[in-house]
Parts: structure tokens; sequence; C-alpha cells
């Protein structure tokens, strides 16, 4: 689908992104990392559209006049079915045991938006550590993470939690804490189970109780 913005249909839109901006236009795009109540971190490129000839991230970047949009052209096709297709080389095979089964955006979209075939079947998935930070409430299987950051940046700019980050780079990165086991101390912490795309952060009063 193509989108030309003009100032008519800007005026009303003043500093919107290009994915939201394609959102009033009742254009769905995937997205993994993009909260509307959170900073942008723009680190999953599964929102990726073409504009003027440009492969954007449309959730870290503003629309602007004069802005061609197309959504469903063939390079943008083919590069979000790359990018799910290496979101899901190391994420486990864990959908008929997982409480997010359902209920998961990562089921959902790689349904819509993922090609119907793999090159990495005879890669070794790698294992994280879980991680032992979320008291009763939050149960935690790290090696499901897509490294969204939706759970850093709610703790670090809606809680005022600073020991959960990213750590590592490239194929050695991880979403843990820089003290072991620390537990969040904050009323709002369980909030990031509802804000975990896949099953990496579940709730540990519900698990195995019933299925979505």
């Amino acid at each position: 689908m193509e989108v030309v913005v003009n100032q008519y249909n800007l005026n009303t839109q003043i500093n919107f992104t290009v994915f939201q901006f394609c959102r009033t236009r009742h254009i769905y795009l995937p997205c993994f990392c993009y909260h509307e109540k959170l900073s942008i971190a723009g680190n999953c490129r599964v929102c990726l559209v073409q504009a003027n000839n440009n492969l954007i991230a449309s959730c870290a970047i503003s629309v602007v006049d004069g802005m061609n949009i197309e959504t469903m052209s063939k390079r943008v096709i083919y590069a979000r079915e790359s990018v799910i297709e290496f979101l899901l080389i190391n994420h486990p095979l864990d959908c008929p045991i997982c409480d997010q089964a359902g209920e998961c955006d990562l089921q959902d979209i790689t349904l819509i938006f993922g090609i119907d075939r793999g090159r990495f079947y005879d890669l070794k998935k790698r294992a994280i550590d879980n991680l032992n930070c979320g008291g009763p409430l939050i149960k935690t299987i790290m090696t499901r993470c897509i490294h969204c950051t939706r759970c850093v940046r709610f703790l670090n700019e809606v809680c005022g939690i600073n020991n959960l980050g990213v750590l590592g780079r490239g194929l050695n990165m991880e979403i843990g804490t820089f003290i072991k086991e620390t537990t969040f101390l904050s009323e709002l912490s369980g909030n990031i189970i509802d804000l975990c795309p896949v099953g990496a952060l579940t709730s540990m009063p519900y698990a195995f109780t019933a299925r979505a």
C-alpha cells in the first residue's frame, strides 16, 4: 500500500512518526519494540517501510510533507521477512508449553508477515540463563527474549529501576541485571508481563493453569 503525505493531511498530525501516521490511515504495521507510552528504541526493525526509496524504521522517523510511503513493496516485504527470520534463529520451539501461546505477538506477526521457509535449521540455538529477579509474580525464560527492550525502558522510565539493562552486543546480547539475584522492588514492575510481546516474561501464578 502506498501513502503520500501532503500538507493537507499533515496539519493535524504534527510530530507524528511514520508508524503513527500509518495507524491513523488504518494501515497495520508490525512492531515489537514500539509502545506509545515508552521512549522510541527502533531496534526490532520489523516496522520497516520504504519512504522516498529508502528503508526506514517507521517508529523512529517523523513524517514530513511530500513523503512517499510504501508499506507493501517487494523490497519492504523481503526486508521484513528477513528480520523475522533472524528473530526466529534462536527463538526456541516452546509454543506447545508456553503460557504466551495464543497471545504471542511473535506468533501473529510471523503468521502474517513471515516467510514460509527457513535457512538456518542447521544452526544450534543458544540458551540464556533465566533471571531470578521478578519475585513471586514474574516468571522468566530469557531464551525466548527477542531484545525488544520494552521491559528495560518501562522499569527505567516508569518504575525508576535502573538495574535491568542490555548486556553484550550482537550474538552475545541479552537482557539481564547488572547485579545477580536482584529483585525488582516496585509495585509497578509486574506490568512488564503484559508489555513483553513473547513468552520471556510471564505470570508465575498463572503458569500452566489455563491456555489462551
